[in-house]
């Protein structure tokens, strides 16, 4: 293999050029790894253990913190202070493993502690780099303490609305992951770390077998725990994207208040709707993420069990203002009617880790004050019994709440097929817009002729039936505005409907945020309590099919008093023109 010793990337970084094996680092140069040249500033300093307990079963303790302190150069496992990481001021903390294994004792616990009230006192993001195994036992249960007063100590800092991000870096367990690390809003990890609560050594012995791939980094982002694996070389890079889109500078606002525009007059059947929504070459959410915002770091994991691709969470640009992005991405497999084995099924790609996942974006777009846009084109939820033992209900009806709760502005649009109750759950919001060719239904077309007809060949009739296309959700007052795509429909020209898309987005996150947020909350559930009453645009509709009537009716009566009066009544047979009925009989 190449010669570590002549390799910048490991002088520098301790990163192998061959293969990419991370090696750990010192306190001192994770902290030149990222922050910017000559930022960084060190608080606490001064702060050394005491050894409370006096614990000296073979080595005293006080001796094993003078020698960690000789080896290292530092007082304790913790380093924190103030630096700039690409001109965004934040506090950090950092531990090293290499002092009796990066454990939290006392010190470590109150340097970390007074780290998270530094930076929410001074209202700017927290940023720790985790190394840290095992307990620090020789200070017995003062050292467990910490973990309750290092997490107590992040809720301060969310409650000022500012970020807590950790990179978790080889080993990383114990009771700091078991505490303020796993705190974190959004979590990182370098490749191949060794992350799990417990001890290697402990899980080896309870599984009984060596322990491989399931306590890495890796299987920590598959289960849904970490947001992202990044390379320690990129981390600074990173970290910096990240903090500048929950750091936003800039707001979008517009030069002038805009007028909502008409929808489009473009009426289809029903049916052709509902085959234009399921097109397999329709523009899915990826797409529209790709072409209508920029800067886009996407998040992953419900912190529960999963990481569910259907779901898309993250962080990105629209119009130079920062935004949280909550999208369903249809799987290919869903672009045409599902058929089960006993019929059609309503049975979508929606997991309860996706609605969890959703809701976890929400939440972290409230704590950092950002507006929420979410994109719905789902068949609906994932049924099924693992569906249901995973808490598929529960998980769908707190995000259904904290949608309809959030303290930010809300937008959400329909780009093809809004399914039941997974469109409902991310569709609860201040706008709901709605693509010209997009439907909004609570059961398939082929479902329902199936349970009504007994026949799914005749779901188009069902299909006009539900009124699931964006001109009835209009008149229903169920979705606020319809965004037009190209004549041919989104899919006849992508591109064209990612700029109409764009634009109409712009529009309405820009009158929304001149609104207070209570006031948008108090409107939100207006709007919402008043679904199911004749909403104006309904009784329109009314209306206008009652004057119709009317008019027919007047037409007719008009023409009956236009025939001549001769004319007019039934006419009587006199009782001569009867039959002689008496002399047939005979």
């Amino acid at each position: 293999g190449a010669s570590l010793s002549k390799s910048t990337k490991y002088r520098r970084l301790r990163i192998c050029p061959s293969c990419g094996y991370h090696y750990t680092i010192s306190a001192r140069r994770r902290i030149a790894t990222i922050a910017d040249e000559g930022s960084f500033k060190e608080t606490s300093k001064w702060i050394q253990s005491l050894d409370p307990l006096e614990f000296s079963p073979r080595i005293s303790y006080r001796v094993r913190l003078l020698q960690d302190q000789t080896r290292t150069g530092l007082s304790e496992a913790a380093v924190t202070g103030t630096c700039l990481i690409g001109g965004t001021p934040v506090v950090i903390i950092v531990l090293d493993s290499s002092f009796l294994g990066g454990s939290m004792g006392v010190v470590v616990g109150e340097k970390v502690t007074l780290a998270l009230e530094l930076a929410a006192r001074k209202k700017i993001p927290c940023v720790a780099m985790v190394t840290s195994g095992g307990a620090r036992i020789q200070e017995g249960v003062l050292s467990l303490m910490q973990m309750a007063k290092t997490t107590l100590a992040t809720r301060a800092l969310r409650d000022k609305g500012q970020p807590f991000i950790v990179a978790l870096s080889n080993p990383s367990t114990g009771q700091v992951l078991g505490s303020f690390a796993s705190m974190a809003d959004i979590i990182f990890a370098e490749p191949g770390s060794h992350i799990g609560f417990a001890p290697l050594a402990d899980i080896r012995e309870i599984e009984g077998k060596r322990i491989g791939k399931e306590h890495t980094a890796e299987a920590y982002l598959e289960r849904g725990h970490l947001d992202a694996i990044i390379a320690r070389d990129h981390m600074k890079h990173e970290l910096a994207s990240v903090l500048d889109l929950i750091s936003p500078e800039f707001k979008l606002t517009a030069s002038r208040r805009f007028n909502y525009e008409t929808y489009p007059e473009r009426p289809r059947e029903a049916w052709e709707m509902v085959k234009l929504a399921r097109r397999p070459d329709r523009p899915r959410a990826r797409f529209y993420i790709d072409n209508v915002f920029a800067n886009f770091f996407e998040l992953h994991g419900d912190r529960v069990y999963t990481d569910d691709p259907s779901v898309i969470v993250g962080l990105a640009r629209l119009g130079g203002q920062s935004v949280m992005i909550v999208a369903q991405q249809k799987s290919p497999s869903f672009a045409n009617s599902v058929k089960g084995e006993d019929g059609f099924t309503d049975s979508g790609d929606i997991t309860p880790g996706g609605f969890r996942k959703a809701r976890r974006g929400v939440v972290l777009a409230e704590t950092f004050n950002l507006p929420v846009v979410t994109i719905v084109d789902s068949r609906g939820p994932k049924l099924g019994i693992d569906m249901e033992q995973r808490g598929l209900a529960s998980a769908i009806a707190r995000m259904i709440d904290q949608m309809g709760g959030a303290k930010i502005p809300t937008l959400s649009v329909l780009i093809g097929e809004g399914g039941s109750e997974a469109a409902l759950a991310f569709g609860l919001a201040d706008r709901v817009l709605m693509l010209e060719n997009a439907i909004y239904t609570p059961i398939s077309p082929e479902r329902g002729a199936q349970t009504e007809l007994n026949d799914p060949s005749r779901a188009s009739d069902i299909a006009r039936a539900l009124k699931l296309t964006s001109i009835d959700c209009m008149e229903m007052e169920i979705v606020d505005d319809i965004v037009p795509e190209p004549e041919q429909g989104a899919h006849g020209s992508p591109l064209e409907a990612a700029r109409l898309l764009k634009r109409t987005l712009m529009r309405e996150i820009s009158n929304l945020s001149e609104t207070n947020n209570k006031t948008l909350i108090r409107r939100r559930q207006k709007k919402f309590r008043k679904v199911g009453e004749y909403g104006s645009r309904f009784r329109n509709a009314l209306r206008r099919e009652t004057k119709a009537w009317q008019a027919g009716l007047a037409a007719g009566v008009r023409a009956l008093r236009q025939v001549p009066e001769e004319n007019i009544g039934p006419e009587f047979v006199g009782d001569e023109e009867l039959p002689d009925i008496d002399n047939k009989i005979n």
